[in-house]
Order: structure tokens, then sequence, then C-alpha cells
């Protein structure tokens, strides 16, 4: 059985007027339900060598309300901000005067353990301006990379035929994105196709980073000597790369179109990446040796 979290907090019921053309032109006042979507302001608490608190806040992001230490500590591990779970004691909402402030949150860092700032300004260079230039973004990968892909996964090879399988058994467990058509998704899988893990969000990024940082809480990520195949909905760019690298998943599957970089970037950790699933067919940018034709 996949994991799938709960999810309720994650929509809002709504009225909306429906307008159609069939005859005259007809109006109707009917219920909707929209996915949620609320800031999220992370901010890093650790002891420094003389014992006196320092803090930083590591980014402000927008996400669908729920299961935010998965996607806080996803994202800190892919942007290669800490190493391990046990870099951090806790993951906890700020305290507040407003009762049903539960945007801003703390990372309470391990004793003796301090976030690794480079990655934090990397992180918010990045996304504060267009980006780094695809050879800063490789080299920065290149430094926090934990696992080699090519030597974990050797020889381990997924069936072609089950590639195909991939859309509809992420489909079928898609409840926002049925509910309210405006999630993406994030799956994992492993070699026999059977669905580990699923999760949503309004942001690609943050789908993967809740489905990373659940396999971080369960010690099934990062990955060594598996082949696992992570399924996402939408375009796959650099930022989805880094994580998949980061994680250990050794395939990655989109149903959108991968850019230059992501491309460049999957070559050059040895990811197998597929672009443009559909029922019947899909585009292979890189590693044809995984796929058992």
């Amino acid at each position: 059985m996949a994991d799938t979290p709960a999810i309720p907090q994650a929509i809002k019921r709504i009225d909306k007027v429906t307008y159609s053309r069939e005859g005259n032109v007809n109006r109707a006042v009917e219920h909707d339900v929209v996915v949620t979507e609320q800031p999220l302001q992370i901010n890093l608490l650790w002891h420094n060598a003389d014992l006196i608190t320092e803090s930083k806040v590591f980014a402000i992001t927008m996400r669908s309300v729920g299961d935010e230490v998965c996607l806080i500590l996803g994202l800190l591990f892919s942007e290669g901000v800490i190493k391990h779970p046990s870099d951090i004691a806790s993951i906890y909402v700020e305290n507040s005067s407003e009762a049903q402030n539960t945007n801003s949150w703390q990372v309470q860092f391990s004793k003796g353990i301090a976030p690794n700032l480079t990655s934090i300004e990397r992180f918010q260079a990045t996304y504060s301006s267009c980006g780094l230039c695809g050879a800063t973004s490789l080299k920065a990968l290149e430094l926090k990379a934990p696992v080699n892909l090519l030597n974990s996964t050797q020889g381990l090879q997924i069936d072609v035929d089950l590639i195909y399988t991939l859309t509809v058994k992420m489909r079928t467990q898609q409840q926002l994105f049925n509910q309210t058509g405006g999630t993406h998704s994030a799956a994992l899988f492993n070699q026999t196709a059977q669905l580990l893990a699923i999760y949503e969000d309004i942001g690609r990024h943050n789908a993967v980073d809740k489905l990373i940082g659940k396999g971080l809480k369960q010690k099934t990520l990062p990955v060594h000597n598996q082949l696992l195949v992570m399924f996402v909905s939408g375009r796959v760019s650099f930022e989805i790369v880094q994580k998949a690298v980061m994680a250990g998943i050794s395939i990655l599957v989109a149903v959108g179109a991968p850019s230059d970089l992501a491309i460049k970037a999957a070559q050059r950790f040895e990811l197998t990446l597929i672009g443009f699933l559909k029922d019947d067919s899909f585009n292979l940018y890189h590693g044809d040796w995984r796929i058992k034709a």
C-alpha cells in the first residue's frame, strides 16, 4: 500500500458561478473545491562555537497546507543544508499570538551541528534572481551529491512495459488533483513499478521535497543498490533532477518536457531521464541501459 497523506487541510470549499452556452445562456451557482495556498517561512536555529544561538531565514515559499515537516526536511537535504536527518533536533511551528498561524516554522539543529551556509547562499541566489549559470549549478551539485548513481544501480533494469503503467497508477492516487485540478504530484515506485509513496502540492518542487522528506524520515532515502523511479507531473527542471540525484533515485520520469540543463545534469550524474510519458509512448533523454526492452 502506497503512503498517501491525509489531505483535508489542503482544500477549501467555495461557491462559484458557472456559465454555459447550451441553448440560451445558463448561469448557475454551484459549490467547488479548490487547493489551498499559503506562505511557508523556514527559520534555522543553531548554536555557534560559543554556544550562542544564531538564526537565519532559509526561505519563504508558497505551498499547499500539510506535510510541512516532510517538505522542510526534503528541501534542506536536497539543497545540501543538511547531510542527514539527524542533523536536525526538531522542526516545529514558531510560537505565535495567532492560534491559527502555522506558516512560520523553526528548524532547531542538533548540538554541535550548524547549517551549510554556502548552500543557503546558493539557494537564495538561485531563487531570488534568474538562477545561476548551468556550469555553476552543475559544479555545486557535484560538491554535495552523496550517491554515485552509476555504481549504486549497476546491472539493474526496469521492464519497459512497466514504465507505461506509471501514469494510471499515479493518477488513481492523486486525491487533491482529482478534487481540485490544481496540484502537482510526485510519486515513488520500485523496480517492479509498485507505488511506494505519493505526495501532492500546488508547487511541483514542493511535492518532490515532501516525497524525499518522508523517505528521509523513514530512512528509506537516499537509496543504495536499489532501483527507484520517481514520477513527477509537469516538466523537469534542473532543480527536480538535483533533488532526484541527492536522494539516490536512478530513474526520473515526467509527464512533461525536460529543460536542456536538466538533460545535462542527467548526463553528468548518470540519471535515467524520461519525458512526455503517455500510455503508449515516451521520450528517453539519457540512461537507456536501465530500461529493459
